[in-house]
């Protein structure tokens, strides 16, 4: 996603080693970067490498270079608002994808008649590999986890439930014991309630996390 991004107008990247964000001369750590109306602190892996978004659970991103509505507070560079899709309702579906590297695995359908679901999990083995060729090598190694329900609940209200879930891990062993081991990472949850009350006007209530 973000190295899409980085081909648009106004948007550059600082080297062809980093996923960040160059949004009109502004840094990376200017952006407000939204998931699912949860704000994301860490939005990379592998040191900015790669990107904390598998593309494969995002249904909708919105990309705000200036005039930042007043719903996202004062910010210097940009917005990034990501949404993850809601799941399949008509039949049970999924994608897998698999790569030297990593592996990462969608699934998504239908609960009943008035809900649907998706989840979808990344995982990068580098460290599997390299274990195969030395004991003595650094372990590192990513993970992440993103979920989605939604329950209709009448014809005016919908309940979404939404939850992202990402970790890194660096360690080196020595003497069969980890002497060093460094995890960050990114843990959000959002519980969406959605109202229509008019055909002019609706609201939603959200407790994030």
């Amino acid at each position: 996603i973000f190295r899409t991004l980085q081909l648009l107008p106004g948007i550059a990247a600082g080297s062809e080693l980093s996923s960040g964000l160059y949004v009109r001369g502004g840094s990376p750590d200017q952006h407000l970067i939204l998931l699912d109306g949860v704000t994301v602190y860490n939005p990379s892996h592998l040191a900015g490498f790669i990107s904390s978004f598998n593309n494969d659970a995002i249904k909708d991103i919105r990309m705000i270079k200036g005039a930042f509505p007043a719903e996202y507070g004062g910010r210097l560079s940009s917005v990034l608002d990501l949404t993850m899709k809601e799941g399949r309702k008509d039949k049970l579906g999924g994608k897998a994808g698999i790569s030297l590297i990593s592996s990462k695995l969608t699934l998504e359908g239908p609960i009943n008649e008035n809900s649907s679901f998706m989840i979808s999990g990344r995982r990068f083995y580098f460290d599997l590999l390299l274990g195969l060729i030395t004991n003595d090598a650094p372990t590192y190694y990513f993970y992440d986890f993103n979920a989605k329900a939604n329950y209709k609940l009448s014809e005016n209200d919908v309940l979404y439930v939404s939850g992202y879930f990402a970790r890194d891990v660096f360690g080196i062993d020595e003497n069969g014991s980890d002497d060093i081991s460094v995890n960050w990472g990114n843990s959000t949850a959002n519980m969406r309630w959605m109202h229509i009350v008019s055909p002019e006007l609706f609201t939603n209530f959200s407790l994030v996390y």
